[in-house]
């Protein structure tokens, strides 16, 4: 009687834990399907991050846990874009008209980069974020698996296209805030894009004194920025009557939705982004 007794709680707490773990899923789902107010269909967006924009750095189980949301960053992005999480290049299956965001992503496999190039030689339309020297908070050390990447992974892959990312030694404070063409962000140890002497072809025009790369890739396009921790809410939420109001501090996701918008509707970087 006992051990009927203790299968039947085994099992009414797994089912419970899956009814849990699906409410939250449905719950992120919602923040990534709502329409704008004018309820037209949202532009399709790809994303894969190392970043914890979705879950947090313990997992579904700690999320569940805590009762926690998404990281504002992708609750403020899911309100004008279709998100689909991808963790595999080559198993993804574009939309049709989708654009790829890739912030801070895992290093990929030397296959993987090969089919980013081609799908962007072919149209597709890529926004990378890729920092030199995360300082994103994290529970756990360098070099742990469930850390955010510290340093961005994609080095064949931008040489191929003609970049190099540094990070510039001179600046006597890591934080700093930058004016950005119209905008005022925010960030810390950002990198600096510059052009690789070996290559003739100039496809990457470096705007924003080197944060900012609008590369011209056969049919398609990529913009990269040289850094990560400009999406982090500490640098751009506020504080105080900031989030009572409800307006940033810092424009930071104003500008990431900026160069978005711009990729989407295949618009220049020089009037906007000029950095003074």
């Amino acid at each position: 009687m006992i051990d009927r007794l203790a299968r039947f709680g085994v099992r009414h707490w797994l089912l419970a834990a899956l009814v849990a773990a699906l409410t939250v899923l449905l719950w992120i789902a919602g923040f990534a399907t709502t329409r704008p107010a004018d309820n037209r269909p949202k532009p399709p967006l790809a994303l894969m991050t190392s970043l914890p924009l979705l879950w947090s750095e313990g997992g579904i189980e700690v999320d569940l846990d805590k009762d926690a949301a998404p990281h504002p960053a992708f609750m403020r992005l899911s309100a004008h874009y279709d998100i689909t999480p991808i963790d595999d290049l080559e198993a993804w299956a574009p939309k049709p008209k989708q654009m790829l965001l890739l912030a801070q992503p895992r290093a990929f496999a030397p296959r993987e980069l090969v089919r980013l190039d081609n799908w962007v030689r072919q149209g597709g339309l890529a926004l990378i974020l890729a920092d030199p020297a995360l300082q994103w908070g994290s529970l756990y050390r360098l070099g742990d698996k469930r850390r955010p990447l510290f340093t961005s992974m994609l080095s064949p892959l931008f040489a191929f296209w003609g970049l190099e990312l540094v990070l510039p030694l001179e600046d006597e404070v890591p934080a700093s805030m930058r004016k950005i063409g119209l905008f005022h962000i925010r960030t810390v140890t950002a990198g600096e894009w510059l052009p690789k002497e070996s290559v003739t072809t100039k496809r990457c025009a470096i705007l924003a004194k080197g944060l900012l790369a609008d590369c011209r890739i056969g049919k398609g396009r990529a913009v990269l920025v040289a850094d990560a921790d400009f999406l982090d809410a500490a640098f751009w939420e506020g504080q105080g009557m900031r989030i009572l109001t409800g307006k940033d501090e810092f424009a930071n996701i104003a500008m990431l939705q900026a160069l978005l918008s711009a990729l989407h509707d295949n618009k220049g970087l020089d009037g906007d982004f000029v950095g003074k």
